[in-house]
């Protein structure tokens, strides 16, 4: 055991470490968690039009009332799901500008008319019986979470060659002292702006000569996104995201910090699909996705990583007495998914008689929630709540309120306290064994 703590000490910690201080994945972080909000508003928008209870929705649909509460659900549907991805690329431009070390604004202003740029600004629409090209006609899908990849792609690429640009003396303008500095600040950045915005308008010329009409989101769709979910939605994925993120835990690394921006940003588009299919009102559950954000937060992660809300629970059935001082200082903040108190106060982190539950109960868990969602037994996720909504209730609110939500996550609940009981029970013994052995021999 020594000698494997000592080679993830060498060897993984300084790889995960320059993972999570990577300036890109912190500016993807920080870029989607600024519109926690805005997508937790949405979702309960969503929940509003669409509760699948047929008194209710009898109600939405055949009172004025009811017209009123669905119209004002989908204007925030039309301003936060379907403009997600515009939004996506103004936060992470901005962030990553402001990582770089630049004051102002001009991350958000480049990121956005960047992939603006890209987008084709002619449509063909119905005349008749032909069609005809014409102006301004845009689709939608462009700016909502189907272009996420692309409008992350362009904030990152866009933000960086401004970055570029701007540090090259040539192509700062200087203006007097008496210039106020926000004035000053944005001239010096004025033809690092020019530059940038006139390479990202010969792209759009070259991918609509080159690819056949295509536009830049189509191509990242059909070669990057497409393939990224096809290899990250699945049972594999599910299983593997959390036993990573709680064996990093084990030894002490922040799993979340590591491994939730990469992994996050693959799953938030199935996640903002099913809520905008739920939106749509589709009751098909197989048209959903399985695997999410959400999904992890709602069945895997309760009390925080690893499901920790399960060895509270079972720290409080095997012997409260002796755990009283930790059940009232971790108990609480479990109960809201904060987790840090009972790993490193019990202590988890490198625990080799915990490492089993700790380590391998989220991924069975979160292979039973797979399959259970799979075959059609429990509602897919389809709205975001706050990652601090306690357990139970966090299943039941984005599953559409369904109490097959609620169920399965007490069915995890249960399973992994099932699994914490008898290594809590060898602890025990293996402590009161060490207790007996210091009283023969004399130490207090």
């Amino acid at each position: 055991m020594n000698k494997f703590v000592d080679f993830m000490d060498r060897k993984v910690m300084p790889t995960a470490n320059k993972i999570g201080q990577n300036i890109y994945i912190r500016a993807i972080s920080a870029g989607m968690i600024s519109l926690v909000g805005i997508i937790i508003v949405a979702s309960l928008a969503s929940l509003v039009q669409n509760l699948q209870i047929e008194a209710y929705q009898n109600f939405i649909n055949n009172t004025q009332a009811g017209q009123v509460i669905w119209n004002i659900c989908q204007n925030i549907w039309w301003g936060c799901l379907a403009m997600y991805g515009l939004l996506v690329c103004g936060t992470i431009g901005q962030a990553l500008w402001g990582l770089f070390g630049h004051r102002g604004l001009e991350g958000i202003g480049v990121s956005l008319a960047s992939y603006i740029i890209l987008i084709p600004w002619m449509a063909n629409v119905p005349a008749g019986e032909n069609t005809i090209p014409a102006f301004g006609f845009i689709k939608y899908t462009n700016f909502s979470a189907d272009s996420l990849f692309s409008c992350i792609i362009v904030a990152i690429v866009s933000v960086s060659i401004l970055h570029g640009f701007s540090k090259l003396k040539a192509l700062k303008i200087k203006m007097p002292d008496v210039v106020p500095p926000a004035v000053s600040d944005s001239f010096s950045k004025l033809f690092p702006v020019i530059l940038t915005v006139i390479i990202f308008s010969s792209l759009a010329y070259i991918i609509s000569n080159v690819f056949g009409g295509q536009s830049f989101n189509e191509l990242i769709n059909k070669f990057i996104s497409a393939p990224l979910q096809g290899l990250t939605g699945n049972l594999a994925t599910a299983v593997l995201v959390p036993f990573i993120i709680a064996f990093l835990w084990f030894f002490g690394i922040h799993g979340n910090n590591i491994v939730g921006p990469i992994i996050g940003a693959v799953l938030v588009q199935p996640g903002m699909q099913n809520i905008e299919l739920y939106a749509q009102g589709v009751t098909d559950w197989s048209q959903y996705n399985v695997l999410t954000n959400q999904f992890l937060y709602s069945f895997v992660y309760m009390g925080g990583s690893a499901c920790t809300i399960s060895l509270l629970i079972a720290m409080f059935i095997t012997n409260r007495r002796r755990h009283k001082v930790l059940l009232s200082l971790a108990g609480p903040t479990g109960v809201f998914n904060i987790n840090e108190p009972l790993i490193f106060g019990f202590p988890i982190v490198l625990n080799p008689m915990l490492f089993i539950p700790f380590v391998f109960g989220p991924a069975v868990i979160s292979c039973i929630s797979y399959l259970a969602i799979d075959f059609g037994l429990v509602h897919p996720v389809v709205a975001n709540v706050p990652w601090t909504t306690p357990p139970i209730i966090n299943g039941f609110l984005a599953t559409g309120m369904h109490w097959t939500g609620a169920a399965l996550s007490i069915v995890n609940i249960v399973i992994v306290v099932l699994m914490y009981i008898p290594f809590l029970k060898l602890i025990e013994r293996q402590e009161e064994k060490e207790l007996l052995a210091a009283q023969k021999t004399g130490v207090n």
